[in-house]
């Protein structure tokens, strides 16, 4: 078989968690990695949007239900738990018991990965396979990481021990050096699709920036104070803000000759990444790594997560870019005015930890697992 010395291709259930788009490019593109070296590959997500995108890209997709885990004082409380989730358990139910048929019916793969998706864990058990997570949240599982302001990782835990209590083994993505003593934990570099990898990197007088919604955190004042600090200070670079297309009504107004606002289209604002000096964004995992492999330094405004904060205040630690809690005249200045030393900084980090592709890591390792060697019982009908 193509891509590696296995005598029969690779049987693949991965798990896409359906919040934000994050999981989704990553995941794709790992599974798209696997396809071309041979490998049968089929997604387990959450929404329907989730299951015809990854259906558009050929491969069969199911979907799955994710509970709600709403953290309250940095923790998942049992009762909020059962108030979020009471009405929809008993149909979530019936759709994990119709998934464990389809995989029996439709072939009982040799491996599950998951990336902080909860379907797949339990399939994995109950058909007894190996589960390997792919993610960036289970450094907060495995690692006893600080709190960041008043945010600790608490809650990210106990989702990440609700959703997979077992794992064989965890591959955690990470833009800066992190280690750990479990020899079952791997950091690899963030799984980058190929789209950006290969974009062409220039730099002209053009800013990107791109803010998104947060329960009842939306992206107005980052836009009105980003759109105004260019309008006054700034005459010298464009800035284009991209946006989901529900909040363009509201944005739109924001916009003038060298101020544009645009709806969020995926391959034009990596083209836009690609060629600006500078980066302004959320705290997100995903679109800070796309960004630091282009080479561009990030100015962060974190949403009110954990997550979102740690990684903002990583990349300021590691002089990557910079992070403030809301867009502030002085903090975009200073950080306009570092560009050209942070960017310097961006590329030598990128050198030395991001250049790497990690699918190659991810699909040896699959590969390599003895269950890949055993035969796939014959699928029962029903």
């Amino acid at each position: 078989m193509s891509g590696n010395g296995s005598e029969q291709p690779l049987n693949v259930i991965i798990g896409v968690n359906g919040i934000g788009m994050g999981h989704t490019v990553r995941q794709s593109a790992i599974a798209q990695h696997l396809r071309d070296r041979g490998h049968q590959v089929r997604i387990i997500t959450n929404g329907s949007g989730r299951v015809a995108y990854f259906r558009d890209l050929g491969f069969p997709a199911w979907d799955g239900w994710m509970p709600t885990l709403l953290a309250r004082d940095d923790r998942i409380h049992a009762r909020d738990a059962v108030a979020a989730n009471i009405r929809q358990a008993p149909g979530g139910l019936r759709r994990h018991l119709q998934l464990r048929r389809l995989v029996r019916s439709s072939g009982v793969p040799h491996v599950f990965v998951t990336d902080y998706e909860p379907n797949t864990p339990r399939l994995a058990y109950h058909f007894d396979r190996p589960l390997i997570s792919i993610d960036q949240q289970s450094k907060y599982r495995h690692l006893d990481l600080p709190a960041v302001d008043r945010y600790a990782r608490t809650a990210d835990e106990q989702r990440l021990r609700y959703f997979a209590p077992r794992i064989d083994r965890s591959f955690i993505c990470s833009y800066v050096p992190l280690d750990a003593e479990d020899r079952r934990i791997e950091f690899i570099a963030p799984v980058i699709p190929d789209l950006i990898r290969s974009a062409p990197v220039t730099t002209e007088p053009l800013v990107t920036a791109y803010f998104s919604r947060y329960f009842d955190h939306g992206p107005e004042e980052s836009v009105r104070e980003l759109a105004s600090i260019f309008r006054q200070s700034v005459p010298d670079r464009t800035l284009r803000i991209y946006t989901q297309p529900t909040e363009m009504r509201s944005l739109r107004g924001y916009a003038d000759a060298r101020v544009e606002i645009r709806a969020f289209d995926r391959e034009a604002f990596i083209a836009d990444m690609a060629r600006s000096e500078a980066v302004f964004s959320n705290a997100g995992f995903n679109l800070i790594s796309e960004a630091l492999v282009l080479g561009k330094p990030v100015h962060l405004i974190p949403l009110p997560t954990y997550d979102q904060h740690w990684c903002a205040k990583v990349v300021d630690e590691a002089g990557l870019g910079t992070a403030a809690p809301r867009v502030e005249r002085r903090a975009v200045l200073e950080f306009l005015a570092r560009g050209r030393a942070l960017s310097d900084n961006v590329v030598r980090h990128r050198d030395l930890y991001l250049s790497a592709d990690p699918r190659e890591r991810i699909a040896s390792y699959l590969e390599s697992l003895p269950a890949v060697v055993q035969p796939i019982p014959t699928p029962v009908a029903g």
